[in-house]
């Protein structure tokens, strides 16, 4: 069929005409494999329950999954109740929250919620009345309960599972039919109550009541018939398209009215053709979005034009599809479509992803293989985006057509751009670009005819920009556009005048800037311009006096700034000015400008909810909303009323990390953000956000942190029962929304002991000890990834059962004793005594019991508290010691030497032994790794680490994590020479050693060594606490690492040294010795004080090193 004719038949078809273009951004996947516990990478059926949980069938094995863990049920030799094949081709849930699974050879299989086990349906040659084979290809409930199945070679089976019984369709009778025509691979009830088959044999129409059914074969030469015989999927869509999808002729659709075909097959010519005739799975999302999975990658339908976009795997991006063989396409109720491979397991993507507009940078780049390093960003009349790169130049971007034009700096030809690292960019408003390069000063350019003026520093001319780094630029309601440069200040240029005036750092005029590293400007309604720096604070300056207010940070006051580096600015549509600072958050400015002395500062941090206090970027929508580029994902924040939501990888970001001065909005209200791994843009009003209320399923109880042995309850609202002797009982469950679980929030009450709801943020499991007994009401809710909370959320009674003699029945028995004991009174004075005499031995019987149940609970409650003090001294990664008990249990230590110190009248001779020596150590270049490689591969170096450390030190050697990729070392009773020997041995162990990945790759690092002993100084151990030693050791690692791979320490104190004061005096090596020495040759220290006065810094090799 012609193209033309073909696409008007869609649009009449489906009613297209009016629907929307499908969008043309890539899908970003989140791959679920092996390493995340799937049970193996060939996934053949997806479905999610009514409860919520996503079962998974594979090739080896059946999976549920919560979102955080799988569980996995496989073929048991000898259990009936097992699977009777690990081989899952299909599954299908019926009204009643049964689930059903189709085996490979171990015929039909129903899932009991109750014993966690399957009742399996086989084939008995002996029973006509069972199913006709034990290889099921395909399920398919119907509305009645009854249960169709598709077999490999025995044709259609009808099941009543109400009565067993199975009713047997067969098409190998029929004259139409191929010699494959009972093997079935699709089963489908159209909305007409039509049931279609399909296999091998075609296509089939049947009448479920008569048995009659109608064949759909291809004709040669007939276009008009269906494509194939091998029919393997089949759809009616929204708009009642019937879909057949073929394993070789491609797709087709049936004109069910005529019985005619229209063919959809793949052209190698055409792009916009299907990707592959085979034909594996059809799909229509909530969107009304058809996908198609072929053998070469998944397809998506644009209903305008009758064409498809293609999605594949690319090898060098993690994010793309993992394999082209795509098996099957399922939709979650959060939203989320899940696309099954045959080789590479499940791969999630989250529809709202592409509202965030990541687009594929790789165009970008001059190899187009790499998206680079975007640094900016303007969007001119014509609506061309220009995109700013750290190497890659500057780029046009035509975003109706997709092209790019790219900009590079070429030696010898002025009227290119002066530097391929472009750092900023301004459209004036006469319509020229402005272009700040990372090394070779401003160009501007005429976006009309190309031509460019470049302007440089020139130190012979006091009108020249002060520096040729250019970080921002901009354009102040005056027309005058203002140039900040590192290192030069800044440089105002006069339209009027073709002129730049300087405004640098004068430290003889207080009115002056206060740094000459310009990072940022923004102007405020009262015409000030306000100008961020590096380490230099925020400036305000005031047009009409020409003169800069400072503004900076005050540890100890918290209405200052909250950092002196300033990385951006911006006025909100209110007039607010906002500071986004490095480490420090968000800053808004309180107070008037006209009043520049009473300004002051609220800071908005991590504290408050932000995913990261490094503010690269601040934007503020039009709707008011402020939006903040970090460090570590987006966050969108409410300025009205604070609230906070966090955009991660996960929804769609081109990676965790942006980019300084990487922001900007345009005239139409589209956000731009860019990092190193391209940019997103999007339209805040437009993007759709999860209105899924997420189901909450409880997946962990535990008794003394043990799992309960008889597993979850079937159902959680008819109660659990615990013992007395339960005194440690936890809960463990999962929000069951999908698109970033580690992002869902809980919350939880138990009714009968907590008075108000808890916050676990997102942990997810709660732990009671000691509980009365009594009856008890657990209440659990959870919010997803977007803030949507299901308040209901899960419930589930609780009973604590008292012990047999602390029962009402119990006391009632104690009750008749006593008055049989009264009784016995009466019956004389021999039996009196007799009765008494009984009556003691039980009392005494029933103390001892009670005695010993206490002694018991003791006894556990001590074992417990042990337990709880020994964790919470130790790492709980490397179960190593931490930095608490350094300051609990060293500090001991301490003040064992101070009293050898006090008791010594003639001091501490350091020249033999140090009694204690502190050692800070800390890996070289370890975020990279962590960037690089993922936080799993930086744990197992970190575990590595442990072990080189373990292995070095002395058993009497205290080894801790500090925290991060910092360690500490604590020798006690060391001599210098043992000391530096130690420091050597740990630098030179960790260099060597290989730290090997979970895929076998080798990646080598080393480490920074600063220590110190104590006493520092002779005769003075109580003028230095343990906080000072060990910042000055970890001062001294500071020092070391200027070099890397070096280590420099502080051991012996001089006579001279008696009067030092830490009170009063500064212990800083920068104060003393200057430079450690590192592998390769030894640099001599820098020294600002009499070496006598001080103790005696040593580097690598133990040699003492002053100058």
């Amino acid at each position: 069929m012609k193209a033309s004719a073909l696409i008007i038949t869609l649009l009449l078809a489906s009613g297209m005409a009016a629907a929307n273009e499908v969008s043309h951004h890539p899908m970003y996947f989140n791959r679920i494999s092996l390493d995340q516990g799937l049970s193996q990478t060939n996934v053949m059926t997806v479905l999610q329950d009514s409860r919520g949980l996503m079962w998974i069938g594979t090739e080896n094995g059946l999976n549920s999954y919560n979102g955080y863990e799988f569980q996995h049920y496989k073929r048991e030799r000898g259990n009936p109740a097992a699977l009777g094949s690990d081989f899952i081709y299909d599954l299908a849930e019926d009204a009643d929250g049964n689930l059903w699974v189709a085996t490979n050879g171990g015929g039909l299989a129903r899932f009991d919620r109750d014993s966690r086990g399957f009742a399996s349906f086989r084939h008995d040659a002996e029973d006509s009345n069972s199913i006709a084979s034990n290889v099921v290809r395909a399920l398919l409930i119907d509305a009645d309960g009854s249960i169709w199945i598709g077999t490999r070679d025995s044709g259609l089976d009808r099941f009543d599972p109400a009565t067993g019984d199975f009713t047997h369709y067969r098409f190998s009778d029929s004259p139409d039919a191929t010699r494959d025509a009972n093997e079935i691979h699709a089963i489908y009830k159209d909305s007409a109550g039509s049931l279609w088959v399909g296999g091998n044999g075609g296509l089939v129409r049947l009448d479920p009541e008569t048995g009659e059914f109608v064949s759909f074969t291809p004709e040669a030469g007939n276009d008009a018939a269906l494509s194939d015989h091998r029919v393997r999927a089949m759809l009616e869509d929204s708009h009642g398209n019937f879909w057949i999808g073929t394993y070789g002729g491609g797709l087709n659709l049936l004109h069910r009215d005529t019985g005619s075909f229209e063919q959809f097959r793949h052209s190698p010519d055409n792009s916009s053709s299907i990707a592959s005739d085979r034909i594996t799975s059809i799909f229509e999302d909530d969107a009304g979005r058809l996908w198609i999975g072929t053998s070469n990658g998944l397809n998506l339908v644009k209903r305008d034009s009758g064409t498809f976009i293609r999605f594949a795997n690319d090898d060098s991006d993690g994010s793309s599809l993992a394999d082209n063989k795509v098996t099957t396409i399922f939709q979650d109720r959060g939203g989320l479509l899940w696309v099954g491979t045959r080789n590479q397991g499940l791969n999630k993507w989250d529809p709202r992803t592409w509202s965030m507009g990541r687009d594929d940078a790789r165009q970008l780049s001059a190899s187009g293989s790499d998206a680079p390093n975007v640094t900016s960003f303007v969007e001119d009349a014509k609506g061309t985006l220009w995109v700013g790169t750290f190497g890659e130049g500057l780029n046009a971007m035509d975003r109706v057509n997709g092209t790019v034009k790219h900009y590079r700096h070429e030696a010898g030809n002025d009227n290119t751009i002066s530097d391929d690292r472009v750092m900023s960019l301004m459209l004036d408003r006469a319509g020229m670009l402005w272009i700040g390069t990372m090394t070779a000063g401003v160009n501007v350019m005429d976006t009309a005819t190309g031509e460019i003026e470049a302007f440089r520093h020139d130190p012979e001319n006091p009108n020249s920009i002060g520096a040729d780094g250019i970080m921002a630029i901009f354009q102040d309601s005056n027309e005058l556009i203002w140039v900040g440069t590192f290192g030069g200040g800044i440089a105002r240029f006069d339209t009027t005048t073709g002129e730049f005036t300087r405004f640098q750092r004068d430290p003889a005029d207080a009115n002056s800037l206060s740094s000459n590293r310009v990072t940022s400007f923004a102007e405020d309604r009262d015409g000030n311009i306000w100008v961020g720096t590096d380490a230099g604070g925020l400036n305000l300056f005031n047009p009409r006096t020409e003169t800069f207010h400072h503004y900076r940070h005050d540890f100890d006051d918290p209405n200052t700034l909250a950092s002196d580096t300033v990385y951006s600015l911006t006025v909100d549509n209110e007039g607010t000015v906002w500071v986004g600072t490095q480490g420090g958050g968000l800053d808004r400015v309180v107070g008037s400008s006209a009043f520049p002395e009473n300004i002051r500062f609220a800071n908005i941090s991590q504290v408050n909810g932000l995913t990261n206090d490094v503010i690269y970027g601040v934007q503020a929508d039009q709707q008011g909303t402020l939006w903040l580029s970090t460090n570590y994902g987006i966050s969108r924040m409410n300025p009205q009323n604070g609230a906070i939501r966090n955009l991660h990888v996960a929804d769609g970001l081109q990676s965790e990390e942006f980019n300084f001065g990487a922001h900007y909005r345009s005239d139409s209200g589209e956000l731009f953000f860019g990092g190193h791994n391209g940019f997103n843009a999007f339209n805040p009003a437009e993007l759709r956000a999860s209105d899924s209320i997420p189901l909450v399923a409880l997946t962990g109880m535990f008794v003394a942190n043990e799992p309960i042995k008889s597993g979850l309850p079937t159902d959680p609202e008819e109660g659990v029962e615990f013992t007395h002797k339960d005194e440690v009982i936890g809960f463990e469950f999962a929000a069951l929304d999908f698109a970033a679980p580690g992002m869902n929030r809980y919350m939880y009450k138990l009714e009968g002991f907590d008075k108000d709801w808890i916050d676990l943020g997102n942990r997810r499991r709660i732990t009671y000890t000691n509980l009365d007994d009594g009856n008890y009401l657990l209440r659990v809710k959870a919010a997803n990834s977007e803030g949507v909370w299901n308040d209901a959320g899960f419930t589930m009674p609780i009973t604590v059962k008292p012990a047999l003699w602390d029962t009402w029945w119990a006391y009632l028995g104690y009750f008749g004793m006593a008055v049989m004991t009264a009784a016995g009174l009466f019956a004389g004075h021999r039996r009196k005594i007799r009765r008494e005499e009984e009556y003691s031995r039980r009392l005494e019987k029933a103390v001892h019991a009670r005695t010993e149940d206490l002694i018991d609970r003791n006894m556990m409650l001590k074992k417990m508290n042990q337990s709880l003090q020994e964790s919470s001294l130790s790492d709980p990664l490397t179960g190593l010691r931490n930095r608490r008990f350094v300051f609990e249990e060293v500090s001991r230590d301490l003040e064992v030497v101070r009293k050898k110190v006090s008791d010594d009248e003639q001091g501490v001779d350091r020249s033999s032994a140090s009694d204690l020596v502190f050692m800070m150590i800390d890996l070289d270049h370890f975020k990279p790794i962590n960037d690089t490689y993922g936080h799993a591969a930086g744990d197992k170096i970190l575990l590595e680490v442990r072990d080189v450390l373990l292995g070095t030190c002395r058993k009497s050697d205290i080894v801790v994590r500090w925290g991060g990729d910092e360690f500490v070392v604590i020798a006690k009773q060391t001599n210098p020479g043992e000391a530096e020997a130690l420091a050597e041995r740990i630098r030179a162990s960790i260099a060597a050693h290989n730290f090997e990945l979970a895929d076998g790759q080798i990646v080598k690092t080393t480490c920074s060594i600063g220590f110190a002993a104590y006493p520092l100084f002779k005769g003075q151990a109580n003028e230095a606490d343990l906080d000072q030693i060990l910042n000055l050791a970890d001062s001294l690692m500071y020092e070391a690492k200027k070099k890397r791979n070096a280590w420099a320490g502080m051991l012996t104190p001089s006579e001279a040294a008696t009067s030092f004061n830490f009170d009063h005096d500064s212990i800083e090596p920068t104060s003393m010795l200057f430079r450690a020495r590192h592998v390769g040759g030894l640099s001599k220290f820098q020294q600002r004080a009499n070496p006598d006065d001080l103790p005696r810094i040593v580097a690598n090799g133990g040699q003492e090193v002053l100058s």
